[in-house]
């Protein structure tokens, strides 16, 4: 099989509002429980929160026939009148008639001023008690001639008494609902944007193709068996997804010809080579004679198919404790072979930079494709050495990569030498 760089796909930029959309769906739960939080929030705020009920009465004040010219301007005079209504003298009388009210709580309820365009006086009177606010409106209303500013310039008379109110005026249920509606939305757009920039991860093609800036190759569904070898079972789910990562692979080996593809993931793998040994199934299966090496040093968890403890492998062909015949072993099907990593714990990390390139050179003839599984791209600069020369495919497990952790990938292979076929998704949804 011959690899070359594919042609990048060129995709339409994602407007703000679709983007912005995708990560309001992609934190919907965050949104419900935030919205949830808050509502519940403002119903018990308005169960807990104290009534209070206001009572209106309006007074007439008309001139007097007795006024004389140079009686002071009738709109001044108007806006007297209101001040007095709430003045402490008025108030102080209200509350010898009503004890149960302080001088100071009064001038807290009481309120008077001047509707517009009209000569009436209008006196409003909130309290938690309805009664008391119709008392204290009509005392107002009643004492406010005895306090007459005007000196007989206007005749004062009640043009509406108070009713004791059957409806609260606080809190508001409308403006309330409304501004905790408001506020939910507010917060929960803010808490999963939020919840998007730090937790978020990448699981979906375009958000992996725009993060890498290429086509991506495949996308794998979880495997149903992480230790299977589901390239053999033609019934499978996963034998679809796989064969349509292979063809992609094909339709990729137009130019530059390379038969060494290092499979490099974005982050640990959480599936222990499963990818690499089922991809080198798939290939033997239309053909290719199939070199699996296992360069992974940090990962201690593997497809049994490459898990051989103790066996001589590819550090011990580097340092020359053993011949490559002797470390490459059979693979699970006809045409794979398979060369584990060896006693990597004792070899020095510089033998890739050193001997890795001659190995190939070694076995280049002997097999059509070769396929190196590589420590996880950010923790190690194997991936880069191997790739040298050769091709690079990212593997990305969905839902562990976050954005960062892909831009720095593609910062650390960018001016290495070699081709960036693409990426595949491992462990997403079709």
């Amino acid at each position: 099989m011959q690899i070359a760089h594919p042609t990048q796909i060129a995709r339409a930029p994602q407007t703000n509002l679709r983007g912005f959309a995708r990560l309001l769906w992609r934190r919907r739960i965050t949104l419900a429980l935030v919205i949830l939080l808050v509502a519940a929030g403002v119903g018990i705020g308005l169960v807990a929160a104290p009534r209070e009920y206001t009572a209106v009465t309006r007074v007439a004040a008309t001139a007097s026939p007795a006024a004389s010219d140079s009686s002071p301007n009738f709109t001044d005079l108007l806006g007297t009148l209101a001040n007095v209504a709430k003045s402490r003298p008025v108030l102080e009388q209200v509350q010898h008639a009503l004890p149960t009210r302080s001088v100071d709580q009064l001038q807290d309820e009481v309120d008077a001023r001047v509707l517009f365009g009209t000569v009436i006086v209008q006196v409003r009177v909130t309290d938690r008690d309805p009664k008391v606010a119709a008392q204290v409106a009509n005392a107002v209303a009643t004492l406010l001639p005895q306090h007459d500013p005007t000196n007989g310039a206007l005749a004062l008379s009640v043009t509406e008494p108070a009713v004791v109110p059957h409806a609260y005026s606080s809190p508001d249920m409308r403006i309330s609902i409304l501004a905790g509606a408001l506020l939910a939305l507010v917060l929960a757009v803010a808490a999963a944007v939020v919840r998007d920039r730090v937790a978020r991860t990448l699981d979906t093609v375009d958000e992996v193709a725009a993060a890498t800036g290429t086509s991506v190759l495949g996308l794998l569904p979880r495997p149903q068996h992480a230790e299977g070898m589901a390239a053999a079972d033609s019934g499978g789910r996963d034998f679809v997804a796989l064969r349509s990562l292979r063809v992609a692979l094909e339709f990729a080996s137009i130019e530059q010809p390379t038969r060494s593809l290092v499979v490099a993931p974005a982050a640990p793998d959480p599936f222990g080579g499963w990818l690499e040994v089922n991809l080198a199934a798939s290939l033997a299966d239309v053909g290719h004679r199939v070199l699996v090496i296992d360069a992974n040093r940090v990962d201690r968890h593997r497809h049994p198919v490459i898990d051989l403890p103790g066996a001589p492998g590819l550090y011990d062909t580097l340092s020359g404790t053993a011949t490559l015949e002797e470390a490459t072993v059979c693979g699970p099907v006809d045409g794979v072979a398979i060369l584990p990593i060896g006693n990597a714990d004792v070899a020095a990390p510089s033998l890739l930079e050193m001997r890795f390139r001659r190995l190939l050179e070694e076995i280049d003839a002997e097999y059509d494709v070769i396929l190196i599984r590589s420590a996880p791209i950010n923790d190690s600069d194997d991936a880069r050495i191997m790739a040298i020369d050769g091709g690079l495919l990212l593997a990305v497990p969905s839902g562990r990569v976050r954005p960062h952790a892909l831009d720095l990938a593609m910062q650390n292979l960018a001016g290495v030498r070699t081709r960036f076929l693409g990426s595949v998704i491992v462990g997403g949804r079709a």
